[in-house]
């Protein structure tokens, strides 16, 4: 299935305008070259809305903060799980529909009549440069989308925290998806659950401390090579998500 580059935006400060390119550059495994959202744990590196969308919205692009817009023959198939590839191994792997946020009252009515046309969130699979008029090939169903649950996201990120690290809690609502006031709702997730065959031992707080609510941590840590007695060492020990 047919699609074309529209336009391109980078995020460079949190709450800026978006601003204009001509062209980006595509880290894998990492996001666009200097955009405030590219980090190897997000699966938010970049936002993709449709041109048809933005039309039937009537809003310019560039106002949900996106950073592609794209046409296509098949707008219904540009839905996570989907891939948009590109000349020489470029590669975007859609996420997970970006939600709604408050950040967009002043630009229409109802965030409900907003949910699942807002854009759909990606990561960047292959890298390279990707232009304005630049032809992509969209693939349907290329790979799993995300869950729609985040604490299901959870379980799913924790068990490939790799051995010898830890992250912590703003780091977990980074990997699944979630806005950073989302670090509140760790905890529970973490006690919820205690009973699974999970590595939580691998979370720390924000200082890189034990966490209370984590059976036997500390020797657990220390079994993998990481020692802690009341805190982590997160210059040597924190995960940022490179591959192991």
């Amino acid at each position: 299935m047919n699609a074309k580059v529209e336009q391109l935006y980078l995020k460079t400060r949190r709450g800026a305008p978006m601003q204009a390119a001509d062209a980006l550059t595509l880290v894998a495994g990492v996001g666009i070259a200097g955009d405030l959202n590219a980090h190897r744990l997000s699966p938010r590196q970049m936002l993709v809305t449709v041109a048809s969308e933005l039309a039937a919205l009537a809003l310019p692009a560039g106002v949900l903060r996106e950073n592609l817009v794209i046409s296509t023959d098949a707008p219904e198939n540009v839905k996570p799980g989907a891939a948009l590839v590109g000349a020489g191994g470029l590669e975007i792997r859609l996420t997970m529909y970006c939600e709604p946020c408050k950040q967009l009252l002043p630009l229409v009515a109802d965030l409900t009549g907003m949910i699942g046309r807002r854009g759909v969130l990606g990561v960047i699979v292959g890298g390279g440069r990707l232009q304005r008029d630049q032809a992509l090939e969209l693939i349907p169903g290329r790979h799993p989308a995300l869950p729609e649950s985040p604490y299901q996201r959870f379980l799913d990120f924790i068990s490939t925290i790799p051995r010898g690290k830890v992250v912590r809690y703003a780091d977990v609502a980074m990997a699944i998806g979630a806005d950073h006031s989302f670090v509140r709702a760790i905890p529970g997730y973490i006690k919820r659950s205690l009973g699974a065959d999970l590595p939580l031992h691998r979370i720390v707080s924000a200082r890189g401390h034990l966490l209370a609510t984590v059976p036997d941590q500390a020797r657990r840590l220390a079994a993998e090579g990481v020692p802690a007695h009341d805190a982590v060492d997160l210059d040597a020990f924190l995960w940022r998500g490179e591959p192991a």
